[in-house]
């Protein structure tokens, strides 16, 4: 894992990701040489087996790009063994309040005492790092990041910004919309959501993080004080660029 990528989220510097669908080493080397910051491995909405995402993972600390994963569900053997892996950290789905964030922590970390330890995997230098140091590290190092995409988190922001150890309170606008039971993610009570969201945040000195269709978004977002963004996904951009050059080609 390149060197500071917690830091550097943590510090407010903005920072430009992209979720990665395919099953596949070759589109995390590809997103390697786009010179974006990171990209999360999304597992909850894709399907990826241990084998293939063990690959995608070495392909990033090849190409030298952070991958977090985004799991299925809070089961710390999924967490742990895709940290295990050399994956950046995690994007938690539904963290909707201190006790899901609590349990998403206990998956993370050593130190809480829930994620199981081995010397023996590629995140530990397959036992060549003294087993103290890689532990204190693993912790210190693994980014956390709660996904903000229920109606009931709404209510406990600040109870889970609080927690030090959560680095990025990251908006999912399109199930706040669900939760909130309206049919846009520009709904008033969802561009309300991103605002009370962003100044929790700010009241804590977490980073707040969203997901963008579209590179247009960002300004505004970031005049809010968001400093995060995963813009797209590798299928969004490539059917994008196929529709383009289909339009292109139609127009001569």
């Amino acid at each position: 894992m390149p060197d500071g990528f917690r830091t550097a989220v943590r510090s407010g510097r903005t920072v430009l990701g992209v979720f990665i669908k395919t099953a596949s080493h070759q589109v995390v080397e590809l997103v390697g040489r786009t010179g974006l910051d990171f990209a999360v491995i999304d597992a909850e909405h894709a399907p990826f087996d241990h084998s293939t995402l063990d690959r995608m993972a070495l392909a990033g600390r090849a190409s030298d790009i952070p991958l977090l994963i985004r799991p299925p569900d809070l089961g710390a053997g999924f967490i742990g063994q895709a940290l295990d892996m050399g994956l950046a950290g995690v994007v938690a789905p539904h963290i909707d309040g201190p006790q899901a964030a609590e349990q998403l922590l206990a998956a993370t970390r050593f130190d809480r005492g829930r994620r199981g330890f081995s010397p023996s995997t590629r995140a530990a230098g397959f036992g060549a790092i003294d087993a103290r140091a890689y532990r204190e590290g693993a912790d210190r190092d693994s980014s956390v990041w709660c996904q903000i995409e229920d109606a009931s988190a709404l209510q406990r922001l600040d109870a889970i910004a609080a927690l030090d150890e959560v680095d990025c309170l990251f908006l999912g606008r399109a199930d706040l919309a669900q939760s909130l039971g309206v049919s846009s993610q520009n709904d008033p009570q969802v561009v309300e959501a991103v605002r009370a969201t962003t100044m929790a945040g700010r009241r804590h000195g977490r980073a707040v993080g969203i997901f963008v269709g579209a590179s247009s978004e960002i300004p505004d977002l970031k005049a809010l004080g968001i400093t995060v963004f995963v813009c797209g996904s590798d299928q969004s951009w490539l059917i994008a660029e196929g529709r383009r050059v289909r339009r292109e080609i139609d127009s001569v």
